[in-house]
């Protein structure tokens, strides 16, 4: 038997406990912000496939446990605190001169209360102060170095105010 016909040992996962939904949890929070809805989507990954690799374990009352305890848990010791969570996206968005567009489907792809996010944007965001900010960080219309040699030159920096979610005579406030 050669080196190349061994296979690989599958790493089977350990089984499901209070303690190690607790230390798993505390592992990934030390790692990454999370709100509550994604932190709820990781440890329901770490019960399923904790429960492929041990079938006789059942996996409801494991994710109804991390629902009603483990959750609560971090959220009263400060890990788990959506609206901090937020606010610090939203601001960080908003000082890479993202669009609203686009903040708010980065905020929701973390899985951040829609009610939440829409309320961030009560305090006063405006798209034409982040079109600015985003034309001076990528030197974008008025704020390019050199001046445009071509058409060409032009449309591949209005598409990328497109892909950066701003609207057509948001983008064109730029080049003015």
């Amino acid at each position: 038997m050669t080196v190349k016909d061994a296979q690989p040992k599958k790493k089977i996962a350990k089984k499901i406990s209070e303690r190690y939904l607790r230390n798993a949890g505390q592992y990934y929070l030390n790692r990454f912000p999370a709100s509550s809805k994604h932190f709820e989507i990781i440890m329901t990954r770490k019960i399923d496939k904790s429960c492929r690799d041990h079938p006789d374990q059942d996996r409801q009352p494991w994710i109804d446990h991390v629902r009603e305890v483990v959750v609560p848990y971090f959220e009263k010791l400060g890990f788990l605190n959506d609206e901090m969570l937020a606010k610090g996206f939203f601001n960080s968005f908003k000082n890479k001169g993202f669009s609203k567009a686009k903040i708010k489907s980065r905020m929701i792809q973390k899985s951040i209360p829609s009610e939440l996010v829409d309320s961030l944007f009560l305090t006063g965001f405006n798209d034409k102060d982040a079109v600015i900010k985003f034309a001076q960080k990528k030197k974008i219309g008025v704020y390019r170095l050199t001046p445009y040699a071509d058409f060409n030159d032009k449309q591949k920096d209005l598409g990328k105010l497109a892909r950066a979610g701003f609207s057509y005579d948001v983008a064109m406030s730029v080049f003015k």
